[in-house]
């Protein structure tokens, strides 16, 4: 009962003397509990308190007659008939069956004037009682609201969804009604399930049903509509309630229909939308693909990257909306130039990559003349299009995808720097191989894009959106960057921050990093929209002790809050510098900014952070989203981490989503939010639609 002594409780005495009613209050204090306290002394004081603000609990003290303790608890039931009453005896010589039929009439108990103890413990009891029916009262309309959600969500569904008891249909939302053919709930009330059996699988749905327990469980099955037309379906069975009652929902997915729209849902997940060729992330996981066939097969391939020059010349002149157009087209006379078997991707906003099996440097030389050649004989609205393109062969040495683009990237830029419209094969003694390998030219030429780009804007923000499955429609972006280089093509973070870390540049790109995003946070909000931003922070940013004081100048500066903004660090780096990381998120929270730490669950020991730091979001790692969906270790794991998550009070995101399996399987271990190509890959516009998600 302890507790609940905290609590206020709005107390009122009823009780003709003052200096009695002020002792009884005092005894009560004594006691720790919190009272707000009220007399009244007479009938009238009492009616005047029942036309303001009620009381919690009432003391009526017994007065002399029984006549006047009925009148007065009439009074008090009628002025307050829904708040709890005591009643306090002063006569030792009280008749026992009066103070009885008190309690009979409705009083929750019966104490002595002369026993300040026991009044203590009663008056404990019932705020004990008061919270926690107050407590239920919440719970139940929000159960209420719950309910009416998850009806409204039903109904809306697109999937068909069906309570039934002991076989017999209780209820269905139109999905189901329209599956099979019924116009409205009044034909199928009270139908059994077997009706929408397939006679030759009757025996199978009665043996099933005889055996259905308390656990989530599915079934596949022909099914058949109104009309006797069959078809295949997947049934999952879940217990449930409906008004009340124990019953079980059914979910009938068409599985002919549900493959057609995982088909769907690919394509659009791996297409560009704009040019429909297919994406970065799919052309990425082709060449990966590509490149573990070729070693197998002992055969070789080629890529090709081609750059549109001077686009941002031929944007500004002609503007976005044409300018997108022009590139339509041109990647429709690509992809119909390419043979059979050869990819075509749109790998950046004017930047194209082709994979091809040409292996030979006379054949892969020739493809690369022939694209330039069609570039440059296609005019668009008067103005001459030229471009760039990068040629690499895989060899031995290539050890990955990123090291097959790179190449392809630096041959384009040879071709670049000669002046333009023309193409250039990867040389290995004249050309460096990538920004991310260990030699001192490589670095130090990264690391004077870097200060360039610090002391010249010449980096880029994108925007991810983060999308809530729980039904959260605040806007959430992780901003990303991006380094631009003198052709304002971008460079990924993989490349450039491993120099910037080695060249002590990190905490220079954190705080660049942070006053844009913030300036564009300030405008975002100006506009109208409740946005919201997921912001890095570095080891190098950690140990910067003017950080804090940084970071409360950019909000000043612009005009922004700190509970717009989510700092999040990484797992590895959090625990290597926990005491000035400490340092810095207490500051933090302090001008009630959010905390997330990213790579959560790459360490061991995940829980350590979460006992010790004020977290409010962990991202998950992405090897754990690699396959998902086909490995059962990895789910078992994520459960693991997003049910120690939610035992901290601490929200959950995943990010690196890329397919639908995935994403069902997030939502059924309760993930909270999820983050990835699935849903848009990272874009300078804010404009991503989450009503729609």
């Amino acid at each position: 009962m302890n507790g609940y002594t905290d609590i206020p409780l709005r107390l009122l005495v009823i009780e003709t003397s003052l200096n009695e009613a002020e002792s009884y209050i005092s005894t009560l204090r004594n006691a720790g509990l919190v009272i707000h306290p009220t007399f009244a002394v007479d009938e009238e004081a009492l009616l005047d308190i029942a036309e303001g603000e009620k009381p919690e609990l009432i003391l009526l003290s017994i007065p002399d007659t029984p006549q006047q303790l009925a009148a007065a608890t009439k009074l008090c039931k009628a002025a307050f008939p829904a708040t709890p009453y005591v009643v306090l005896y002063k006569d030792p010589e009280s008749d026992p069956e009066t103070l009885l039929q008190t309690m009979r009439d409705g009083a929750r108990d019966v104490v002595s004037a002369h026993d300040p103890e026991h009044l203590q413990l009663v008056i404990m009891r019932e705020a004990e009682d008061l919270q926690i029916r107050n407590e239920l009262e919440q719970t139940q309309h929000k159960l209420r609201e719950a309910e009416a959600r998850c009806n409204t969500l039903i109904d809306s569904s697109q999937d068909a969804i069906a309570y039934i008891h002991e076989g017999m249909h209780m209820q269905a939302n139109p999905a189901y009604l329209a599956m099979f053919g019924f116009v409205d709930m009044g034909e199928l009330e009270g139908l059994p399930i077997l009706d929408m059996i397939s006679p030759k699988d009757h025996k199978n749905i009665k043996s099933f049903l005889r055996t259905l327990g308390d656990e989530h469980t599915e079934l596949n099955i022909t099914c058949q509509n109104s009309a006797g037309e069959p078809f295949d379906a997947k049934l999952e069975f879940s217990p449930a309630t409906f008004d009340g009652e124990p019953c079980t929902q059914l979910i009938i997915r068409n599985e002919g229909q549900s493959k057609e729209l995982e088909q769907t849902i690919e394509l659009l997940s791996n297409q560009d939308p704009q040019t429909g060729l297919a994406n970065r992330q799919y052309f990425m996981g082709k060449l990966e693909q590509k490149i573990a066939e070729s070693r197998e097969n002992e055969v070789s391939c080629s890529l090709f990257y081609l750059v549109i020059d001077g686009f941002q010349e031929i944007r500004a002149a002609l503007g976005i909306t044409t300018s997108d157009n022009l590139l339509k087209d041109l990647a429709q006379i690509l992809d119909d130039q390419l043979d059979q078997g050869e990819l075509l991707s749109r790998f950046g906003d004017h930047t194209f990559t082709i994979l091809s099996d040409k292996a030979s440097t006379v054949d892969a030389e020739a493809m690369a003349e022939r694209l330039r050649q069609l570039v440059d004989e296609y005019i668009y609205q008067q103005t001459n299009i030229t471009c760039c393109i990068g040629v690499s062969l895989l060899d031995q040495d290539i050890s990955g995808n990123q090291e097959f683009i790179n190449r392809a990237y630096h041959a384009y830029e040879a071709a670049r720097n000669a002046g333009g419209n023309r193409y250039s094969l990867y040389d290995a003694t004249e050309m460096q191989a990538s920004y991310g390998e260990d030699n001192t030219g490589d670095e130090a030429r990264i690391n004077e894009l870097i200060q360039h780009a610090l002391e010249n804007d010449r980096f880029r923000l994108v925007y991810q959106p983060i999308v809530s499955l729980q039904g959260d429609s605040r806007e959430h972006y992780a901003v990303l960057t991006r380094l631009l280089d003198n052709n304002n093509e971008e460079i990924l973070p993989d490349y450039f921050i491993k120099h910037a870390k080695q060249g002590e540049q990190m905490a220079q790109v954190d705080r660049w990093v942070i006053d844009k995003s913030i300036a564009e946070l300030a405008e975002q909000r100006k506009e109208g929209k409740k946005v919201n931003f997921f912001i890095n922070i570095s080891s190098a940013g950690l140990e910067d002790e003017g950080m804090l004081l940084w970071i409360c100048d950019c909000l000043r500066k612009h005009k922004a809050k700190g509970p717009w903004i989510t700092f999040q660090i990484h797992d590895r780096e959090l625990r290597s510098h926990i005491q000035t990381a400490k340092k810095l998120i207490e500051g933090l929270k302090k001008i009630k900014c959010q905390l997330a730490i990213d790579q959560f669950g790459a360490s061991p020991k995940a829980e350590t952070v979460l006992k010790h730091l004020p977290v409010d979001f962990v991202k998950f790692d992405f090897d754990l989203m690699q396959d998902l969906a086909s490995k059962q270790d990895q789910q078992d794991r994520l459960n693991e981490l997003n049910a120690l998550a939610k035992s901290h009070n601490i929200k959950t995101i995943a990010m690196g989503v890329e397919d639908a399996n995935s994403l069902a399987i997030l939502w059924t271990v309760g993930v909270n939010y999820i983050q990835g190509y699935f849903l848009q890959e990272p874009s300078e516009n804010i404009s991503y639609e989450f009503s729609s998600a």
